[in-house]
């Protein structure tokens, strides 16, 4: 009785080590749109290795020369998450040190880090530099039932390197597979938990930063952006030309479309580093990256014809000409010195007969 308490024991501390770890991996995470950053990866990476070396240095003894821990667990969640080169990646360090360490299960004990690699990361293929979030419980389970079933079977081989019977094997293979299959599932169920926050936060984030309507960010998001963009960024308002004149004409419907459709024209023109924002109503507001004022101007200027001549035909306006005024300026110190530039060269736009859009560029 005694033997089988500290060996619950053993086995409880094991799984917790297990638990802290895919905890302090899923921190790794961030929001499914965000790219994946190399220091990123390569934390998650000796995090995960660092965690299964803590459970091989807590390790469980079954029988002589025989132990069990989930370091096993790691592989399977790392293949399944991110492809099989993943997984072997952090089984690798693992089965040199267990090489390293010898003992008549080392062999078998490499092999099967090995086939868990395999088995876990065949849906998910060889490598994924953005980590699969579609996991559900329910197929984990059943990935982790396959993998663990196959790939225990290397328990019969290690009892028969000790020259134990199959018969003993039997019961120990059981019992593997069968917590091996567990800690799979609560292991991936904690990195569901952080994956859920994350896409709840970023929910809120739409919520709170992004025009429901177009999908440009919204003011609240400008205002923000203004003081964190660099001097040497270049601000462009822009404002929908006799706007009220379609809605009033051909209804609300139809002005909605044409907000959209100039967001999207406007989201394909800029560089990624760029952004675009509802400030409201029909008024609009570009942030662009320091660059060559000449080529923003350019830019500026090819979006302005490009508005002219097909967004009121993207929106069904055939008989239509909709076009936009404008003021662009080089964010030099002060961000609101820059608004109120840009606001002051918009409405100069609009007095002087709308349809450009002006600057103070050199």
């Amino acid at each position: 009785m005694p033997q089988i308490v500290s060996l619950a024991n053993d086995l409880l501390l094991n799984f917790s080590v297990l638990i802290a770890g895919l905890f302090a991996i899923s921190l790794t995470f961030r929001q499914p749109d965000w790219p994946e950053s190399w220091r990123r990866i390569l934390t998650r990476y000796l995090t995960s290795v660092t965690t299964a070396f803590l459970l091989m240095i807590n390790t469980v003894s079954v029988a002589s020369g025989l132990s069990f821990d989930f370091r096993s667990v790691l592989v399977a969640l790392a293949a399944q998450r991110n492809g099989v080169l993943a997984g072997l990646l952090i089984a690798l360090p693992i089965g040199v040190y267990r090489l390293y360490v010898r003992g008549p299960a080392a062999f078998p004990g490499v092999l099967n880090l090995v086939l868990v690699a395999l088995l876990a990361g065949k849906a998910t293929g060889l490598f994924r530099l953005m980590p699969r979030w579609e996991h559900s419980i329910q197929t984990t389970c059943q990935q982790a039932v396959l993998t663990f079933l196959t790939a225990n079977l290397t328990v019969f081989v290690a009892f028969w390197l000790v020259g134990r019977p199959p018969a003993d094997a039997l019961p120990v293979y059981v019992v593997f597979s069968s917590i091996s299959v567990l800690g799979m599932v609560v292991g991936e169920y904690v990195t569901y938990t952080r994956l859920a926050a994350l896409a709840r936060a970023q929910s809120l984030e739409q919520l709170a930063y992004v025009d429901p309507l177009t999908g440009a960010f919204n003011r609240r998001m400008f205002d923000e952006s203004l003081r964190e963009f660099p001097p040497g960024s270049f601000l462009l308002l822009l404002d929908l030309d006799r706007f009220k004149r379609i809605n009033d004409t051909y209804g609300h419907v139809v002005g909605d479309q044409v907000l959209i459709c100039l967001v999207q024209m406007l989201q394909a023109e800029i560089r990624s580093v760029d952004r675009v924002y509802r400030l409201g109503g029909e008024e609009f507001g570009v942030l662009l990256a320091p660059g060559s004022a000449e080529q923003v101007r350019m830019r500026v200027e090819r979006l302005r014809a490009e508005v002219e001549q097909s967004l009121a035909t993207k929106t069904g306006l055939t008989e239509e000409t909709i076009t936009v005024s404008g003021g662009l300026v080089l964010i030099v110190e002060e961000p609101r010195t820059a608004l109120a530039n840009a606001d002051r060269l918009l409405y100069s736009a609009k007095a002087a007969g709308r349809n450009m859009i002006l600057s103070n560029l050199r």
